[in-house]
Order: C-alpha cells, then structure tokens, then sequence
C-alpha cells in the first residue's frame, strides 16, 4: 500500500477546485479513495467553489473506480451551475471516457469536457467569466 501518499492533491484557484490525481489507483486503499471522494464532494460544495478541474499529468490509466468518482463528481459541478472539466488526459483515458459516452456528451449532466493542458482548461474557465 502506499502510506502517506494522497488519492488527490487539492487546490483552489478562484472558483474552481483542482484536483490533481495521483495514481495508479490500484496502490490505495478502498478507504483512503472513499475518503478523496468525500473531501472532493464537501468541497465543491462550499459556496465559493463552482467549476471541478481534475488534471491527470500525474496519473495515466483508471479503472472503473475513478470512473464512479468522476461521473458523481461532474453531478455535483453541474449541479451548482459549475462546469467539469479535464486535463492531461492519456489516449487510453480518453478512449475510455469515449466508449462510455463521459467525455463532451451534453445529453447527461455526468460528462467532461476535456483539455490537452490545464492551462488550456483554465483559460477556458477565465473567458466563461468564472
């Protein structure tokens, strides 16, 4: 296992809570993931958190956990009128979130909208206005 690394690290830049993934996943335990969740879901939703940036330069591959987490993630932006982003995203993620029909598929209000740097991706959230 690996002790004393987080799921995530946490940063808040304006109104938009950043959460940049460590992984792979599989060194983590259930619990130490659940509790990465529920730090993530408690903060967005404080009320100066609107908008979710998950940047995975740190991370190339999640499995179906990570996709649970993301889908109710997205949920919770969207809710609060927030946008869901993603950045660094590897070819087999994106391929993944594609199959699944997660990545820009405005039908939902799961999905993602995904940048090739978070840059790109707080650029985008800077022009909205956010």
């Amino acid at each position: 296992m690996n002790q004393g690394k987080q799921v995530f690290e946490f940063e808040q830049a304006g109104s938009t809570l950043i959460l940049t993934a460590h992984g792979p996943f599989m060194e983590f335990r259930d619990n130490d993931i659940r509790n990465a969740y529920n730090e993530a879901y408690r903060l967005l939703s404080l009320p100066e958190t609107k908008h979710l940036l998950v940047d995975f330069s740190k991370l190339d591959y999640f499995g179906s956990t990570f996709v649970g987490i993301l889908i109710r993630l997205a949920k919770k932006a969207r809710s609060g009128g927030g946008e869901a982003l993603l950045c660094h995203l590897s070819a087999n993620m994106t391929e993944m979130l594609k199959t699944l029909m997660l990545l820009e598929n405005t039908k939902t209000d799961c999905y993602w909208v995904a940048y090739a740097t978070r840059a790109a991706a707080e650029e985008y959230l800077s022009s909205r206005g956010h």
